[in-house]
């Protein structure tokens, strides 16, 4: 005759689990599954990921504008990033704020506003840093990629906790 094996309760399966995983997994019990993941703060470093990803697609066609429109000299330095920053703006607050951030409300003034004024500043920053390395003798296109890691920290945090926090 099989006996039947009374499960415990969730508090006690809670604590089961953090003192002998394995046990529980052996005789079929396991709280992991009931957790309940919505409550929970999203992970910093998920999102990070998830920056980085969507930042790599984003900065790959924004800088594709960019050099471009530097090594022909059609257009000046602070018009060649103001090029490129619309079309960074374009993609990124629905890349970030939908995908990586998941925040609601997208369509609220506020939101969009904020992001506008970090691109400008963003766009600003860009500009004068790709100045700066010219005046020191760096060649413009060098200049404009080695801001891409100090301009996407920046990004990051501005956007974590000023304009998708939730």
């Amino acid at each position: 005759m099989h006996s039947q094996q009374q499960q415990p309760p969730n508090d006690q399966l809670a604590t089961a689990e953090t003192n002998a995983p394995s046990a529980l997994r052996q005789k079929g019990h396991s709280a992991i599954n009931r957790v309940d993941h919505k409550n929970q703060p999203r992970s910093s470093s998920g999102q990070k990921r998830r920056f980085g990803a969507a930042g790599i697609l984003n900065v790959l066609l924004t800088n594709v504008v960019l050099q471009c429109l530097l090594a022909t000299s059609v257009v000046t330095v602070t018009i060649a990033t103001l090029i490129s920053q619309v079309v960074n703006a374009c993609l990124g607050y629905t890349i970030y704020g939908k995908l990586v951030f998941r925040a609601k409300g997208l369509r609220h003034h506020q939101p969009l506003l904020r992001y506008l004024i970090l691109m400008t500043a963003l766009w600003l920053l860009n500009a004068g840093g790709i100045e700066a390395g010219k005046a020191l003798g760096m060649n413009r296109n060098l200049a404009a990629a080695a801001l891409i890691p100090c301009l996407a920290i920046v990004s990051f945090t501005i956007q974590k906790y000023m304009i998708f926090r939730q």
